[in-house]
């Protein structure tokens, strides 16, 4: 009897969904934990996620989804193109995920919960010593996993292919290199330049409730649907969900309103990446971001590329006015465009300003490849974190908390080889908005206008919709005719701040 391959394919499919929906509901879990559940919840809720990852993965790496792939693997020729991308990625999740036990999927998931819940009172305390033991428990765990998973050189490349499938310790130290040997100096000479920002309007108080209004007409105006997200506030800023809910979270400093407005523009280019998948693929990895660096790619795009320009503000710095009225009285918009790029060594990383972003990025790499390499432990993070940021930026932080080393959620949440994909993203950008600005002759222009449909249905037909169809270099090189190269990154950010700075 001949194998029915669309049937076969039909369950696979069905089945990769039903996993989706248990995903989904975790992310809900997640995001209610850090927008709305009450401090005492914490115990239950990592017993509650625990659970839910060890049935999710049970159910993933049944003997059934295995035989289903290598049917849909044998009949590859009665399936699309698309429909065979689907089956290698499937196929490759497997792989990853039989590979791990399943008690280490629980024991990781209720230690991630653990973690995270200790981080968030410790940071606010600036007490590390409380936080180091449960990290140092996540830190063995995720060990674990990386010997589960197999790896070729450091344990850290496991979890980087978690984030970015196909990069490297190696190969990632290789682009940063060229992005230090051109950020640092430029960094010098701006910050020595005798142009310097008016930030006199932070006296003034900017409440949260009109930050909020300005912000969600911002991203809605841009085209972020409204009826398919929501906007937020955490301790630290995210997007998670998916098509039809996208939820976006923020944090208010009522005299530094730029905070919010970059982190939600910036949670917005998350949300339009997951509001841009193809309906029918969802739910299969073709609705799924390729990476965490193109992921990183859209929302630095937004934040910076086309929120911190003079086009954009030309368009909305009159409807800021009006929100805020008095507080930035005085203020043109060219006074704004330096205060919004202002360069400076700053110690929080989403504080942080674009040329100096990525070293922020860079020194955790550093020490996430240290940590996992067995050259430093968890107790010696305080004092390589000073270190470091005394070696590339120029401080000492004054505490291990919000300014020191607690400052980030990432390592609390076991997210370990993450932070490469935002300088990745930075540089994926730059490509992908020099050959966006080729396209497209008038951007400028339509950016000023606040018309933003054209911009969004490029991103959606050479990125969004795309999902994990193809693999990073093969996106980039139908997208921009040429393979991932610091080249533009570098040379967009050259030309920005010596024209801002007068260099």
């Amino acid at each position: 009897m001949a194998t029915d391959y669309r049937k076969s394919y039909e369950e696979l499919t069905e089945r990769v969904r039903q996993h989706q929906v248990l995903d989904g509901i975790g992310s809900v879990l997640h995001w209610d934990m850090q927008v709305n559940m009450p401090p005492k919840g914490a115990h239950k809720r990592a017993n509650q996620l625990a659970l839910l990852s060890g049935i999710a993965h049970e159910r993933f790496t049944s003997e059934k989804v295995g035989e289903l792939i290598q049917l849909c693997e044998s009949g590859n020729g009665a399936l699309s193109e698309a429909e065979r991308a689907n089956v290698r990625e499937i196929a490759r999740d497997y792989s990853r995920a039989t590979k791990v036990p399943h008690d280490l999927v629980v024991e990781l998931s209720r230690q991630r919960s653990v973690t995270h819940d200790v981080w968030t009172r410790a940071r606010e305390k600036a007490d590390f010593a409380m936080f180091a033991p449960e990290l140092e428990k996540l830190v063995a765990l995720t060990k674990q996993y990386a010997e589960a998973q197999g790896y070729e050189g450091t344990p850290l490349n496991a979890l980087i292919e978690d984030y970015e499938p196909g990069a490297s310790v190696e190969f990632l130290t290789k682009l940063f290199n060229e992005v230090k040997a051109v950020t640092v100096p430029l960094a010098e000479r701006v910050v020595n330049s005798s142009v310097q920002a008016n930030f006199d309007f932070e006296k003034n108080r900017f409440t949260a409730e009109k930050q909020r209004a300005f912000g969600e007409e911002l991203i809605y105006e841009i085209g972020f649907d409204r009826q398919g997200g929501r906007l937020d506030t955490s301790i630290h800023p995210f997007c998670s969900g998916g098509l039809g809910d996208v939820r976006l979270t923020t944090r208010y400093n009522e005299h530094a309103p730029t905070q919010a407005l970059f982190g939600i523009i910036h949670e917005m280019g998350h949300g339009l990446y997951e509001q841009g998948v193809a309906p029918e693929t969802y739910g299969t990895p073709l609705s799924e971001a390729l990476s965490l660096g193109m992921h990183e790619s859209q929302s630095r795009m937004w934040e910076n590329y086309i929120g911190r320009s003079l086009p954009f503000w030309k368009k909305f710095y009159p409807k800021l006015q009006s929100h805020f009225g008095g507080e930035l009285s005085g203020m043109s918009v060219n006074d704004w465009m330096l205060a919004i790029n202002h360069v400076e060594r700053s110690l929080v990383r989403v504080e942080a300003d674009e040329l100096t972003y990525d070293l922020h990025i860079i020194l955790r790499f550093e020490i996430e490849r240290d940590l996992f390499a067995g050259d430093i432990s968890v107790s010696d993070l305080p004092s390589v974190w000073n270190s470091k940021f005394e070696k590339y930026l120029g401080l000492t932080p004054p505490n291990d908390g919000k300014e020191g080393v607690m400052q980030d959620v990432h390592w609390s949440g076991g997210s370990f080889g993450y932070f490469p994909t935002y300088c990745l993203g930075n540089i994926i950008a730059g490509q992908l908005w020099k050959k966006m600005n080729a396209d497209m002759p008038t951007m400028k222009q339509k950016i000023e206008n606040g018309d933003f449909a054209e911009i969004l249905a490029w991103l959606r037909e050479h990125v969004h919709k795309l999902g994990r169809r193809f693999s990073r270099d093969e996106l980039l090189l139908k997208a921009t005719g040429k393979p991932l190269g610091t080249e533009d990154y570098l040379s967009y950010l050259t030309e920005k701040f010596s024209s801002l700075y007068k260099l």
